[in-house]
């Protein structure tokens, strides 16, 4: 039950999707009035919700809490990346944000924190500081039994952690969807993959691609599953071909990651013994980077774009790649040829080649700071590769032959004038020539409290995302293609329809093989609705199959939701949901409530399940409120 209400104003103010981030989330208070274990355990519980499926992994940070930080999520096609989110469509976004370290950061203000040497991870004071910080939080939350594991609590939340029942992140690649799973039984994790078909079923039968345990264990590494990159042979003969990946590992969970070529047909690392051709022959040499901070990405199969630590000058001040060089395979890395270089002091600079419906893009861009990039591409005619000319905090992206631009600020142009976090698109080869005549608006908010919030794609539709007062709507969009034969006839957006997501209910909509066909994945939960996973087509997002649900872990009855607004001391209205927990509305008496807010990176807090919240606190009578803070992206560009 969703209901309106507001603190200073009657007006109701809906949801909104936060479609395709992670974040973290740190539930952290005080003084509960009771249930002791309950206060402490919380005080030092930190959340991981991976939206929109929410997958949760319990972790403990201290009451004096490190500083966390929270960096937006960037998809580089082509380039191998931890890619973020479940059922993601293909989002092709060339800019790379990092992060400069929190050290680093105080030294150029010059003040060093006093926790700077936890910056070297295996000294003995870090190793120290450790044990020590374990032991208090253990000491913390430590049941009648004097240990964790006696706390009446603790049973139910690693039924909930372990839950075998979790709906399967999964991504289509050719006949297959790949799943990466953990659990108690495979630690770190096995790669997995089944037919479509099977995976719509209650229990599909999965075949196991890559087993990080077995791996880890047979070369002594305690690797890290960081994601794999596929090769992508473009329009052809092998246009749906699917056999050649790369996967990062990382071992112990460092930022560096090893890069290893696999073949899936195989099941194998690419040269290992096994690996032989079907004719005998010598086995092909694998694309392999030593462990380090890099960006890979295909060109084609035996050729890849490479950025690596190659020594002084090619790392930047925040550990990350300034150069591309490209590799051939059979090559040594000493004999890579440098094709692009950032400057000195920028954050990232890398390079991207892809085929977007069949249309090839080649994309280089450097990071001078976390929230501006430079993108360029190659002159159509002279092939020199020139600036694309955007202010350097939009969004830059491509759909088939056209770019795609989201505003981040007001941006007149030629005879247009766009508002801040407008949306537009632009025939791509026009666009490099400079051309500024051809614009299709896909989204121009109405006022400040409407937000673009990414988009995803099928094979003929755009769908683009927004938040508009706390609500999700989709902006669907056709895109009827233009003449192959003629670069002078490029496609056209057509405007479908607009879904709009009912109150207090989180919606993602996402393609399931954006090269090859309009179906869709669709994400729905709220407080106090478990995740449920349907299958829908372009454009119709109202007409969905439901495939599978999380589990339902506390009983709702007697349980709301609200939205409300709170005044803060500058005036502006500032909206929270407020769950209210068993029996509350009922009693009609003051319990006690936990307060989350986070506002950054334009990362909106919009309703999401949270078995912990819920069996934790809801469950117990108290009440859980989350504030849409600002900066968070609940208030537009």
């Amino acid at each position: 039950m969703c209901q309106p209400g507001a603190a200073g104003s009657e007006r109701k103010i809906p949801q909104r999707l936060n479609c395709f981030s992670n974040r973290l989330e740190i539930s952290s208070f005080s003084d509960p009035p009771s249930l002791a274990s309950r206060k402490q355990l919380f005080s030092t519980l930190a959340i991981y919700r991976v939206a929109p499926l929410r997958a949760l992994r319990l972790v403990f940070v201290t009451p004096k809490a490190t500083r966390a930080r929270f960096f937006p999520s960037r998809v580089i096609h082509g380039v191998c990346t931890n890619l973020a989110g479940p059922f993601r469509g293909k989002s092709h976004r060339f800019s790379a944000r990092s992060a400069t370290s929190s050290s680093a950061m105080a030294h150029e203000e010059g003040d060093t924190p006093e926790d700077v040497f936890l910056e070297d991870l295996r000294s003995e004071r870090s190793l120290r500081w450790v044990t020590e910080e374990n032991a208090r939080a253990l000491s913390a939350v430590a049941g009648p039994g004097g240990d964790v594991e006696s706390d009446p609590l603790f049973s139910k939340l690693r039924a909930i952690y372990d839950d075998k029942k979790k709906i399967p992140n999964v991504r289509l690649r050719g006949n297959f969807v790949y799943n990466f799973w953990q659990d108690d039984v495979h630690v770190k994790g096995i790669w997995r993959r089944t037919s479509m078909a099977d995976f719509k079923t209650d229990e599909p039968t999965w075949e196991t691609v890559l087993d990080v345990d077995a791996l880890a264990k047979s070369e002594q590494k305690s690797w890290v599953w960081k994601g794999p990159s596929f090769l992508d042979y473009g329009p052809g003969d092998d246009e749906h071909r699917v056999d050649r990946c790369v996967v990062k590992l990382s071992d112990e969970g460092r930022d560096a990651c090893e890069v290893r070529e696999f073949d899936v047909v195989t099941k194998r690392f690419v040269g290992d013994v096994g690996d032989e051709k079907d004719d005998g022959s010598e086995r092909e040499k694998p694309f392999v980077l030593p462990s380090s901070k890099s960006n890979f990405c295909w060109i084609d199969r035996d050729t890849v774009w490479i950025g690596y630590d190659f020594g002084e000058g090619t790392m930047s001040p925040s550990g990350y790649p300034l150069t591309i060089r490209e590799w051939r395979r059979g090559q040594d890395l000493s004999e890579t040829t440098e094709i692009w270089r950032g400057q000195p002091g920028d954050v990232v600079a890398a390079g991207s080649a892809y085929w977007d419906k069949g249309v090839r893009y080649h994309v280089w861009y450097r990071a001078p700071t976390f929230y501006d990039t430079e993108h360029f591409v190659k002159h159509p005619v002279t092939g020199d590769m020139m600036l694309v000319d955007i202010p350097s905090d939009f969004g830059f992206n491509t759909f088939a032959d056209h770019v795609v631009v989201h505003c981040k600020s007001e941006w007149k142009v030629g005879e247009f004038n766009f508002k801040a976090g407008s949306v537009v698109a632009h025939p791509a080869a026009d666009f490099i020539n400079g051309d500024r005549t051809q614009f299709t608006t896909l989204y121009s908010p109405d006022d400040d409290r409407c937000a673009y919030a990414g988009s995803t794609e099928t094979k003929d539709y755009l769908l683009v995302h927004t938040l508009e007062h706390m609500v999700t709507r989709v902006y669907v969009w056709r895109f009827v293609s233009g003449d192959k034969n003629d670069s002078q006839k490029s496609g056209a957006f057509e405007y479908v329809k607009t879904h709009v997501a009912p109150d207090c209910k989180s919606f993602g909509a996402s393609g399931v093989d954006s090269d090859r066909s309009n179906e869709l994945w669709i994400t729905t939960d709220g407080y106090l609705e478990p995740v449920t996973l349907s299958t829908a087509t372009a454009p119709d997002l109202e007409a969905v199959t439901p495939c599978k649900e999380n589990t339902a872990w506390f009983e709702t009855n007697g349980m709301t939701v609200e939205l409300k607004e709170a005044m803060s001391d500058d005036g502006t209205l500032v909206p929270y949901f407020l769950v209210k927990g068993k029996d509350v509305v009922a009693n009609d008496v003051p319990v006690p409530t936990v307060l989350y807010g986070y506002g950054g990176f334009e990362i909106s807090m919009t309703p999401g399940y949270s078995a912990t919240v819920g069996e934790s606190f809801l469950a117990q009578g108290m009440c859980y409120a989350v504030a849409c803070i600002r900066s968070g992206g609940e208030f537009g560009a």
